[in-house]
């Protein structure tokens, strides 16, 4: 049975307290959001001034970065969905900080899943944010190039770990744990990374976490030339292709900190309606907060309501408000980054 539309109109308690309720979930969703959104270009603006910096070789100060991972490390205490949220954030002409902030924010979330200890979990962040930092002297043209590189060009584009760590070891402004992370974001488990070629346990554990996000957000993200990835396809191309990489364990455990329906999926429901995840029910998985994309007419209606479908009976789950299956956005025509910043505008 369809679920009827609640009547602005009725008076009854049982429905103002029901409109009042979704109301309220609406706009603590877009307050939150928003907050996200404002760190989210906070971070963007501090780490292109330590891009340029590195680019020009001047002395870099990293003290506004340790303080941007320290918001994100509250933000996530407080609002971690609308968090993870802005990671589907693309600004064509930022992809590098864009990445760079993703790539710290989905650390941490790890660090934080795996119960790490507040120092590594800032070291997450702030290597995370860092990795790609000596990717400002490769030139530009070689980083989008689609052809395979030549074997001199190969090694320019892996020096980057090394140049980045020399550039933030000169400031001594970090620890140790987050320059590894940087020089060893590259190293594999099973011997085939670089610059060293590391094996097993003698890559760090945090560099190890943060290739894996890394690795994770570049798939989704879609940067330069590639066709991003729906995140659940990410997630089963890394468990599939990448154990021996990473270490099997750990990719295990990045698709359960991330769940059945990452935030940011596109799904549909029962209805036919096209929904976004916009966050997680770790008591109800299978039941996520959702934003309408479209409904079971294909209609795309503003401002989009959000449900949370664990509010929802068995019997409603099952002919309306169940997850039916994952969906595509790309095919579907459907910028869910657009719906993303326009959630952020309200």
């Amino acid at each position: 049975m369809a679920k009827e539309a609640f009547n602005p109109n009725d008076t009854t308690t049982f429905i103002r307290n029901a409109l009042e309720k979704e109301r309220k979930s609406k706009a603590d969703f877009t307050s939150e959001l928003k907050q996200a959104a404002r760190l989210h270009a906070r971070a963007r603006g501090c780490l292109n001034l330590v891009f340029r910096d590195c680019y020009a070789g001047r002395t870099l100060d990293v003290d506004p970065l340790k303080d941007m991972v320290s918001d994100i490390h509250h933000a996530m205490a407080e609002s971690p969905n609308s968090l993870l949220l802005v990671t589907n954030l693309q600004i064509p002409q930022e992809h590098d900080a864009c990445h760079s902030f993703n790539t710290a924010v989905l650390a941490m979330h790890l660090g934080q899943h795996l119960g790490v200890n507040r120092g590594e979990l800032m070291a997450l962040g702030l290597g995370g944010i860092l990795h790609d930092l000596g990717k400002t002297r490769i030139p530009p043209l070689m980083l989008v190039k689609t052809a395979k590189l030549t074997d001199e060009e190969r090694a320019v584009v892996r020096k980057h770990a090394d140049d980045g760590y020399a550039a933030l070891q000169a400031t001594g402004q970090l620890t140790s744990n987050v320059l590894d992370i940087v020089r060893y974001h590259h190293e594999r488990t099973d011997g085939n990374g670089y610059p060293l070629g590391l094996e097993g346990a003698s890559v760090p554990e945090l560099a190890r976490m943060v290739a894996l996000v890394d690795a994770y957000d570049s798939l989704t993200g879609g940067y330069g030339y590639r066709q991003p990835m729906t995140p659940t396809a990410a997630l089963q191309l890394l468990h599939n292709d990448s154990g021996e990489e990473y270490g099997s364990e750990l990719v295990e455990e990045l698709i359960r900190c991330l769940g059945i329906y990452p935030i940011g999926s596109l799904v549909t429901l029962n209805s036919g309606a096209y929904v976004m995840v916009i966050a997680s029910n770790p008591s109800a998985r299978l039941k996520p907060k959702v934003l309408q994309v479209c409904d079971e007419e294909g209609k795309f209606e503003k401002p989009r309501p959000l449900f949370d479908l664990s509010r929802y009976s068995e019997e409603e789950i099952s002919s309306q408000w169940g997850i039916n299956e994952l969906a595509d956005p790309i095919d579907l025509d459907i910028d869910l980054p657009q719906i993303v910043v326009e959630e952020t505008l309200h």
